[in-house]
């Protein structure tokens, strides 16, 4: 299978592409010269691979990933979002206000109960107090806010499985 656009307009992945990817997202510090050492091709192919990933948008930044365990204090919450309407104007500025927000680390539109969830991470919980009834509290179209503190993380996986 050869890679390119396929016809939902996603890219397909063959093989070579799908080993790129996992041992990158294993450790993103890997050369070209090691990806091709460990997928066993010369360094020319694996370098336009990798190009073609990262022009396409498959490979959307690189980034380092920290372990909040070793920098010192910080509280984790996942805050459920009820919106008042859903008009695209109001959701607009709802999501660029919250978007906008240094302590929300993720936001997603969920389905079921809630409209949208983020998670927020602060160091205390002054901070997050403060962010609640100061920032979230002062965002409109909210019609509720429900907090779920993280007591403890089991899992921390940022790769994706492909």
């Amino acid at each position: 299978m050869k890679t390119g656009q396929s016809a939902s307009g996603g890219y397909e992945l063959d093989p070579v592409d799908i080993q790129i990817l996992n041992l990158l997202q294993l450790d993103g510090k890997l050369s070209v010269r090691e990806l091709a050492r460990k997928i066993g091709l010369s360094t020319t192919p694996i370098h336009e691979r990798l190009r073609r990933l990262e022009s396409t948008g498959i490979i959307d930044h690189y980034a380092a990933v920290l372990n909040t365990n070793h920098l010192g204090q910080f509280i984790i919450f996942f805050v459920y979002i009820t919106l008042k309407e859903h008009g695209s104007r109001q959701g607009g500025l709802f999501i660029e206000r919250i978007r906008a927000f240094p302590e929300v680390v993720e936001f997603h539109v969920i389905g079921g109960e809630h409209d949208m969830m983020i998670k927020v991470i602060v160091p205390d919980m002054v901070s997050y107090r403060r962010f609640f009834v100061e920032k979230l509290g002062e965002v409109p179209n909210v019609a509720r806010l429900q907090s779920v503190i993280v007591l403890d993380t089991l899992k921390r996986e940022s790769r994706i499985p492909l």
